[in-house]
């Protein structure tokens, strides 16, 4: 029988597609603003860092990416004329639901919700976007590439035709891709990305920890060079997602390769993974396998991808006075 995680990541292109023809607020094409924040925690902040990257590249505007807990415990320069985005997918996190009180309460700025279907109503919200239906395992996967989808939408309103090149791209992905190799060190295991590409190697080192226990690190390629490459050894795993478009990858390759670390290269351009003409969204091909290789790694260790260990009597002890 298949996991519900591993279902949660074959319905991804489906979802896409159901989201992409549902239209975002009317109102949000005439909002007049200086600068846009994205807020969330867990694989929500990388939402947020992935659309502070796509807002920046596409729109060519103003974007900060930022913590809740950061966002609601230390003080930002937010104006009346700025737009604050929280990603919660339950809308339930403590500090994500803070933030939003934050941004309407202290800054008087414009608060948007980017969540899931059937979540609670939040009087902060001016706007409200909905993404999929509420997930059913805990480490998610289809909620984070919805809200994704939906962030999107919002900068096609500013850079016309990104969403009609995102269909077409859409129509080559062939869901389950070929995990064709396992890390052979799972056990010290570094993911890696450059660009928006270090958000997916963030968030895929999220869910291998999420469903398969592992201790994994995860870096960017450039800070990775700064320092962390001493801890490579000839029991390393190393898994680059990487950009045709860049080469600092080299550098890091030719490190792994004369200290004996292992060096798995997902790249942008590999036409045996992802056969789209263009590379585009190539990113978001990226960030799916790295959740099917978090799958097949839970499957090898014999780990459930679906609890997050609330199965285990003693870790369900440990998180019942955590509050999140």
């Amino acid at each position: 029988m298949a996991f519900l995680y591993e279902i949660n990541i074959l319905n991804q292109p489906s979802e896409w597609r159901r989201i992409l023809d549902i239209p975002l607020p009317s109102r949000l094409s005439d909002l007049d603003f200086k600068r846009i924040y994205f807020i969330g925690i867990g694989s929500s902040f990388w939402a947020a860092k992935i659309a502070e990257f796509l807002w920046r590249e596409y729109v060519q505007m103003d974007a900060i990416a930022i913590q809740s807990y950061d966002f609601v415990n230390s003080r930002y320069f937010v104006s009346p004329n700025d737009i604050v985005v929280v990603f919660s997918h339950r809308g339930t996190n403590t500090f994500s639901v803070r933030a939003l009180e934050m941004a309407k309460r202290r800054y008087n700025a414009y608060a948007v919700l980017i969540t899931g279907l059937q979540s609670p109503i939040s009087i902060n919200t001016d706007f409200r976007i909905e993404t999929c239906p509420q997930e059913n395992c805990g480490a998610f996967t289809i909620s984070l590439t919805s809200a994704i989808v939906r962030v999107l939408q919002w900068v096609d309103l500013f850079s016309n035709g990104l969403i009609d090149r995102f269909r077409i791209w859409l129509e080559s992905v062939r869901l389950p891709f070929i995990i064709q190799k396992l890390p052979k060190f799972h056990n010290k295991l570094i993911i890696v990305g450059d660009l928006i590409r270090e958000a997916v190697a963030h968030e895929v080192a999220l869910k291998i920890s999420e469903t398969s226990y592992l201790p994994v690190r995860s870096y960017g390629i450039e800070q990775i060079l700064h320092g962390p490459k001493v801890t490579l050894d000839n029991e390393s795993s190393i898994i680059a997602f990487t950009s045709l478009s860049q080469d600092r990858q080299d550098s890091l390759r030719k490190y792994a390769n004369a200290v004996g670390a292992e060096f798995i290269e997902i790249n942008d351009a590999q036409k045996q993974l992802f056969p789209s003409s263009s590379e585009e969204f190539n990113w978001l091909a990226q960030l799916v396998w790295g959740q099917q290789l978090a799958l097949e790694l839970a499957k090898k260790l014999g780990t459930n991808p679906d609890t997050v260990r609330k199965d285990q009597s003693v870790y369900a002890y440990a998180n019942k006075d955590i509050y999140l």
